[in-house]
C-alpha cells in the first residue's frame, strides 16, 4: 500500500463538508516537526517494524521531510499537526537513524464539490482533457516502487469517476472514486488517501496521493 500519514477528522454524514487537500507543490512557509520511534513487533519474518510519530507546528497540511540511514522521506500531515506512520527495515530503526528533519507548509485548498445539476436526458456530457486511460511509476514515501493504471470518464458537469489498479511488493489494489474536476486539476478521496491529478500537456500529468503512504509520478495518456 502507499507509506504517509494522513489524520482524517470525523465528520457525521449530514454535514457535507468539503475534505481539505494540500496542494505541496505550493510551500507557504516552513515550520518546525519532531519525530519519536517506538519499535513494534513485525510481522513478516526477518524485517523489523518501528512506529514513527509527527509533530508539526503546523496546524494542518504540512510536509514532514527526513532521512532514514541516509534515505529519504516524507510524510503529509492533512488535517492536524500530529500523525503517525510505520516503517519496515532489515534492522531495528531508533531515533539515531532518523536525520535532516524538515517541514513545510502546504497550500490549503477545499476540494469543494460542484453542484449537481439537472440536465436533459439528449444532451450528451462533452469529455474533458483528463478522459482516458493514463499510466505511471515511481517510488513511494518508503521506496517502494509503484506502478499506477487510471482511467478518468467524465460522469457530469465538474464530475470524473476513476477506475484502475495500482501494482508493487504486494497483491495489485483495485482503484474506483467518484473525482471533482476544477480548472486543470482532477481530485478524489478514496477512503483515507487523497490523491490528484494535474495536467501538465494533453498527454501528460503530475499524479500525487497521500494516506496511509504517499506517492509522486508523472503519468502518461496511454
Amino acid at each position: 500500500m502507499l507509506a504517509a500519514v494522513i489524520a482524517v477528522s470525523s465528520l457525521p454524514h449530514a454535514a457535507h463538508a468539503a475534505e481539505p487537500s494540500c496542494d505541496c507543490q505550493q510551500s507557504t512557509g516552513t515550520c518546525s516537526a519532531s519525530i519519536a520511534v517506538k519499535p513494534v513487533e513485525a510481522t513478516t519474518l526477518g524485517s523489523y517494524a518501528s512506529q514513527l510519530r509527527f509533530t508539526s507546528s503546523a496546524p494542518a497540511c504540512s510536509k514532514v521531510n527526513y532521512h532514514v540511514d541516509g534515505t529519504p522521506y516524507f510524510n503529509v500531515l492533512v488535517n492536524g499537526n500530529t500523525g503517525a506512520d510505520t516503517i519496515w527495515g532489515q534492522k531495528q530503526i531508533s531515533r539515531a537513524n532518523i536525520t535532516e528533519i524538515s517541514c513545510q507548509v502546504c497550500k490549503q485548498v477545499a476540494m469543494t464539490p460542484a453542484p449537481v445539476e439537472k440536465k436533459p436526458e439528449n444532451i450528451e456530457l462533452k469529455p474533458t482533457l483528463f478522459d482516458g486511460q493514463w499510466a505511471g511509476a515511481g517510488n513511494n514515501s518508503f521506496g517502494s516502487a509503484q506502478r499506477w493504471t487510471l482511467s478518468f470518464a467524465t460522469t457530469a458537469a465538474g464530475k470524473a469517476a476513476i477506475t484502475g489498479t495500482m501494482e508493487g511488493n504486494f497483491p495489485t489494489v483495485p482503484i474506483s472514486a467518484s473525482g471533482t474536476v476544477s480548472g486543470g486539476t482532477l481530485s478524489w478521496l478514496d477512503q483515507q488517501t487523497t490523491c490528484s491529478a494535474k495536467l501538465l500537456t494533453d498527454v501528460s500529468l503530475a499524479f500525487e496521493c497521500h494516506g496511509q503512504g504517499s506517492v509522486q509520478m508523472v503519468m502518461r495518456r496511454q
